[in-house]
């Protein structure tokens, strides 16, 4: 495919063509600015200006062959050959977009259609030279002239006429050179040779003559053999029967290529993991079953791609009763492929059943690792449903060995960010999402993971790029699911809720510039009228769905609206109380209250009795009894949560810790630190740069300076923005030398510019002086 080099633009002139695009986007700006973009590598903004250029010339191929030329760039030629199809519809003749039809085809190896496309754009216009390179680069002879007709010459009757005149009847034949002919129905007098007309014998032709002479000498037909009579009997059916076979065998052929290839777009469907790929991963998969409905492998994909329309997209009934319906079949046929198993696991989940999901997966993983076996699949969907029971910790260490048997999954690494997400590690987040987008670039629920993360966060710098993903995410084609849309809707207000408070502190300059780059309102009036408008249309897309109720309680939080974040927690719990994150939720909002610990054990206490006693679960609970100041009912449901079998709850091991310093119980503090860890090796971050500074506590309150000195120094290196391990260092140089003082100086105002506001701003701001 040619295309022409792109201009490097400066930014005054990349910024007059945004300006006309935005200025009249109905006009033909969107072409130059796409253009521009797709030259500097910025496919994202490239595609979304294709696409409005789509909406605004529905009857014109351009936009949408420029758009394919984006897709192409980026190697998704399958939805750059989808984007010219369309193109074709409204100009079948248009020799560009013939012609990177045919060449994308070709590079696919649909060898047929992309060579025809080719010939066509070739018929189009016989001297485009990008054209003749493409059909040099890929031999495809453009079509010759047809040739003449053959002459036909009149067979000689010269012979034929004389042996009617000596009385040999029979039909007029052609004469053949160095081949036999049976003269059927001929006869003659005599034995010898036929003699001319004028009585006198002409000299035999070579070959021919002689032949011809010989085949007419006998008076009488040879009698064939019962040989020979079954020979023209069967011969014929053998024929018919050969060419059936061939021709069976030709269908069959052609029948499982098509199966195998249905598969293999099936299979590279799941892997985009959207909702238009999931749609194409049905309709190709129901494809397959259609020529071999006994593939447990066929089985697996449909059941696997229903499951997360239904779970996942909000698919309705109709999508559970398909997922269940090839999970019967899969199972019928035996030997399931991972997908079967990852299906049912999620059509458990989803429906509720919370714990038979886990039991019967763990289950199944146990079994594959007995036989040597292990699939990235089934360790992502395990972390799944570890992450709804609350159990962060396995739900991490399952995710981890997901991702090094696929590396390249963007789903693992968005399921991981989530988890960090929900253990409070936004750092650890950010980073999940954007290594998931950066093999995926458009991977949805990492783009709305991601502008989650800075919309729930306190940093103004994050408020504008989540904004720019949420308005390029809701405008995508081809769109996201109603639930997908719903949420980032919902997200909109949580941002909007975030400028309004950031207005308040900042310089006027400042939060104008925050209005400007979010394109959202900062005045109170303003921004109710936006957040009434958004909540309504998530809720209008998908009113069912309990995330958007979270969400909603965490906007409620920023305006400080405690009793209304805890009463849309409660409405998640009602659409589904298996959950046990949900419950999570709810204590943390209940322990902001000033009374709300007691309330926060209550609702927690509940959630046992109806999920488990999650580790989770019951570490929250230790975590009430804490806010409570009863440290010894803490420390027994701490202990309860590690105590579970496989338990791995470094939280709860960090909070014994404190209570224990607390006490000056330095020994047991030790132990259960030390192990918490051992627990979060291999995983730096700003929970392993926790425990770390818990573990020099514990050794400045026995007294070992040295050893303190070198846990602070872990937890600089293993969490560089965990703000508390800058000032419980820089307290602990403090108490040194002249040279440590100054050093301490430094590691307290590192504190403060991590967390100005934070719960030792205090104490940092006099040791900075």
């Amino acid at each position: 495919m040619s295309t022409s080099p792109a201009k490097t633009l400066s930014p005054a002139e990349l910024a007059k063509l945004e300006h006309a695009f935005a200025t009249d986007p109905a006009s033909d700006a969107y072409r130059p600015l796409a253009e521009a973009y797709l030259g500097m590598g910025r496919f994202m903004e490239a595609m979304v200006v294709c696409k409005k250029g789509v909406k605004a010339h529905p009857n014109r191929p351009d936009p949408r062959l420029l758009l394919a030329r984006v897709y192409a760039e980026q190697g998704k030629d399958k939805k750059a050959l989808e984007e010219l199809a369309s193109a074709l519809t409204v100009a079948p003749t248009d020799k560009t977009v013939l012609r990177m039809t045919g060449l994308l085809q070709l590079k696919g190896g649909e060898v047929d259609l992309g060579t025809q496309n080719l010939l066509q754009a070739h018929a189009s216009d016989p001297t485009d030279a990008d054209t003749l390179a493409g059909m040099l680069q890929y031999k495809v002879e453009p079509p010759r002239k047809a040739a003449p007709p053959p002459v036909l010459v009149e067979a000689p009757t010269e012979r034929v006429a004389t042996l009617q005149q000596n009385g040999a009847a029979g039909p007029e034949l052609p004469r053949r050179t160095g081949q036999r002919a049976m003269m059927n129905g001929a006869t003659s007098s005599s034995t010898g040779p036929i003699p001319r007309a004028t009585g006198q014998r002409a000299p035999p032709r070579p070959h021919e003559e002689t032949y011809f002479e010989e085949s007419v000498s006998h008076a009488a037909p040879v009698p064939k053999s019962k040989g020979q009579t079954a020979f023209f009997i069967v011969g014929p059916v053998l024929a018919v029967v050969l060419i059936g076979l061939l021709a069976w065998g030709q269908y069959n052929g052609k029948k499982q290529r098509e199966f195998k290839k249905d598969l293999s777009e099936a299979q590279r469907a799941l892997d985009d993991d959207s909702f238009a790929s999931y749609q194409r991963a049905c309709a190709e998969a129901d494809a397959a079953l259609d020529v071999d409905a006994s593939s447990a492998l066929g089985q697996g994909y449909a059941a696997y791609a229903w499951a997360v329309r239904w779970g996942e997209h909000g698919g309705g009934d109709d999508a559970l009763r398909r997922a269940q319906e090839h999970i019967a079949l899969g199972k019928k046929i035996g030997d399931p492929d991972s997908h079967l198993y990852a299906a049912d696991a999620l059509v458990k989940l989803y429906s509720g059943k919370v714990t038979q999901a886990l039991t019967d997966l763990e289950a199944q993983v146990k079994t594959l690792d007995e036989q040597h076996r292990q699939s990235a699949l089934l360790f992502s969907t395990l972390g799944l449903i570890q992450m709804n029971t609350g159990d962060l910790e396995h739900a991490l260490e399952s995710l981890t060995k997901a991702q090094q048997l696929s590396p390249s999954d963007p789903r693992i690494y968005s399921i991981k960010g989530n988890v960090y997400r929900r253990r409070g590690e936004e750092k650890e987040a950010k980073e999940a999402f954007a290594t998931a987008l950066k093999y995926k670039t458009n991977h949805p629920d990492s783009q709305l993971g991601r502008a989650i993360i800075w919309s729930e966060g306190e940093d103004p710098r994050g408020y504008i790029p989540a904004a720019h993903v949420l308005s390029i995410f809701i405008d995508s084609e081809p769109p996201p699911s109603p639930r997908q849309l719903a949420v980032a809707h919902m997200t909109r207000t949580l941002l909007v809720a975030r400028v309004v408070a950031a207005a308040r502190t900042l310089r006027p300059d400042q939060a104008r510039a925050l209005a400007e780059g979010t394109r959202l309102p900062s005045d109170s009036m303003q921004a109710r009228q936006e957040i009434q408008k958004e909540d309504s249309a998530a809720t209008n897309l998908d009113g069912t769905n309990p995330e958007l109720h979270l969400l909603r309680g965490h906007r409620m939080i920023i305006e400080g609206n405690l009793d209304g974040a805890s009463k849309e927690v409660r409405d998640a719990i009602q659409l589904d109380p298996s959950r046990a994150l949900y419950f999570v939720e709810l204590a943390r909002i209940l322990l902001q209250k000033p009374d709300g610990a007691k309330e926060a054990q209550d609702a927690l206490n509940q959630a046992i009795r109806t999920v488990g006693e999650s580790p989770r679960l019951m570490f929250m609970l230790g975590q009430t009894y804490r806010k409570q100041n009863k440290p010894d009912e803490a420390l027994a449901q701490f202990r309860k949560a590690v105590e579970v079998p496989r338990s791995k709850n470094p939280d709860a091991r960090i909070a014994m810790t404190e209570i224990f310093i607390d006490k000056k119980d330095f020994a047991n503090a030790e132990v259960q630190i030390q192990k918490a860890v051992d627990e979060l090796l291999g995983s730096p971050g700003s929970k392993l740069a926790e425990a770390y500074v818990m573990s020099g506590r514990v050794q400045e309150g026995k007294g070992d300076r040295a050893k303190a000195q070198a846990a602070y120094e872990k937890a600089l290196g293993a969490g560089a923005d965990y703000a508390p391990g800058y000032f419980f260092y820089a307290r602990l140089l403090n108490g040194g030398d002249a040279n440590a003082k100054a050093k301490a100086k430094v590691t307290a105002v590192e504190y403060l510019k991590l967390d100005p506001s934070g719960p030792f701003a205090t104490d940092a701001l006099a040791l900075a002086r």
